[in-house]
């Protein structure tokens, strides 16, 4: 089944992409994540400029890269632009792209800003609030202590969780989740109200 329907399903879908946004003008989102095996994992979404209805997002490209700076994610941008218009990249076509803040996809942005006239690179507003909520965590040693340790106490002991329960009007002490965004804000928050 591999061998067979699944290149074929893939080529379809990719066919089906390319039609779609054949002659549009496209806003493209880059983004670069790690997986369990600590491979570098490039990912392209692309969509439809067009400011009437909302856009279909395609996944478009997905790789794996050797090393992540900002040649690489360049050429993944490229690569992938490639596998949209396989003619002829339409540089003028490409109108904004979307990436996280981090140094080597800001470097990358002013680069491809050369290649494609039009192009507008923003960094993800998420991204910086995460940020901002990271540095306060780590401005605050003793708070992230408590709610480490509140977090230790109650996770996979669900007789704690029983008894904290005997009180009706007090809600269990939230558990952030650091990749999660703003979790141990809210959690300090509600350390801090209760």
């Amino acid at each position: 089944m591999r061998k067979t329907c699944v290149s074929q399903c893939y080529k379809r879908v990719i066919s089906n992409i390319q039609n779609t946004l054949r002659n549009q003008f496209v806003w493209i989102s880059v983004d670069e994540t790690t997986d369990c095996e600590g491979h570098y994992i490039a990912n392209f979404i692309v969509g439809a400029h067009c400011k009437e209805n909302p856009t279909t997002l395609y996944l478009l490209n997905v790789a794996v890269l050797e090393i992540t700076n900002n040649t690489a994610i360049a050429h993944f941008v490229i690569d992938s632009l490639k596998l949209l218009w396989p003619d002829v990249i339409k540089y003028d076509n490409v109108l904004l792209m979307i990436t996280d803040s981090a140094s080597y996809m800001i470097k990358s942005g002013t680069t491809l800003k050369g290649i494609f006239a039009h192009m507008i690179h923003l960094t993800c507003l998420a991204h910086g609030l995460h940020r901002i909520s990271e540095t306060i965590r780590t401005c605050y040693p003793l708070v992230d202590k408590l709610v480490s340790s509140v977090k230790k106490v109650f996770k996979k002991a669900p007789s704690r969780v029983q008894k904290f329960r005997i009180a009706p009007d007090v809600t269990l002490p939230p558990q952030p989740i650091l990749t999660r965004w703003g979790t141990w804000l809210e959690a300090a928050l509600s350390y801090s109200d209760h």
